[in-house]
Order: structure tokens, then sequence, then C-alpha cells
């Protein structure tokens, strides 16, 4: 993983294939196992931002 760009408003990062699906992989385990009254707590963000980063996520491992 390298950064490429970091400032105020995001982060830029450079993937390998292997560290995108750890990641992706990560997000989907952590939906299916944590419940949804902890899972803000335990994650550090809501449950419905992880559902939506995983969508994404899953938008792109398609065109890989």
């Amino acid at each position: 993983m390298e950064k490429i760009h970091s400032d105020d408003e995001g982060l830029t990062l450079s993937l390998t294939k292997e560290e995108f699906f750890t990641l992706a992989g990560s997000i989907n385990e952590a939906l299916e196992l944590v419940d949804d009254w902890e899972f803000s707590t335990r994650v550090g963000v809501e449950r419905d931002f992880a559902v939506a980063l995983r969508a994404a996520m899953s938008e792109i491992a398609h065109g890989l």
C-alpha cells in the first residue's frame, strides 16, 4: 500500500489486488459478524456507511 495524496478532503491510496480484497473481505466480515447495536462502537463507522462502502468496493472488484 502506498499513499499517493493526502489533504483535508481525503486520501488517495494505491493498493495491490491482494490488499484491496483483504480490505473488502474485512468489511464484509464485520458486517456479517458484528451486531447492529455495537457496530459503530467496534468498527468506528455506522453500519450504513460500511454497507455503502462494501457495495462500492464490489463494483470495483467486478471491473478487475
